[in-house]
């Protein structure tokens, strides 16, 4: 049976694509550009997580932070990507503001309004999703972006 076009109460779930609408403009100055390969590097060895000692770690997290710091005016409440320890990991996490990584298995949620970024993070589409909180940046394994936008 057809929607009606009017009074349609159908809900949206999840993030919504960015809009280009003359009224919706002036709140999506949202630039994001290609991510450096530094900072791809380091996101790949975040998996190594409990190979690495405590200074490689900061070394890691450093690099992530640097790119935030050099070239963007905002930094993500946090980072998930797939976990490629093995079972029963299936994605870890990474908070600017603490330096935590952390692995969460299939199933166990993922605090700090992290949880969202999830069905995206374990997609083989993308290396790792930054987090914000008024939208979600996608990365490429080839540095290229998706945002996606939405609240928690």
């Amino acid at each position: 049976m057809p929607q009606p076009l009017i009074n349609n109460t159908a809900k949206t779930v999840g993030f919504t694509a960015p809009t280009t609408s003359t009224a919706n403009r002036a709140r999506l100055p949202i630039r994001v550009e290609q991510r450096s390969n530094r900072y791809l590097r380091a996101l790949k060895e975040l998996d190594a997580g409990g190979r690495l000692g405590a200074a490689e770690m900061r070394g890691i997290v450093d690099d992530i932070r640097r790119e935030f710091d050099e070239k963007y005016c905002s930094t993500p409440i946090g980072i998930v990507g797939k976990c490629y320890l093995g079972e029963p990991f299936e994605v870890h996490t990474l908070a600017l503001d603490g330096e935590i990584i952390e692995h969460y298995r299939v199933g166990e949620t993922v605090p700090g309004g992290l949880e969202r970024a999830r069905p995206l993070a374990v997609s083989p589409v993308y290396l790792a999703v930054e987090v914000y909180s008024d939208r979600v940046v996608c990365i490429r394994a080839d540095g290229s972006t998706a945002v996606l936008e939405g609240g928690s």
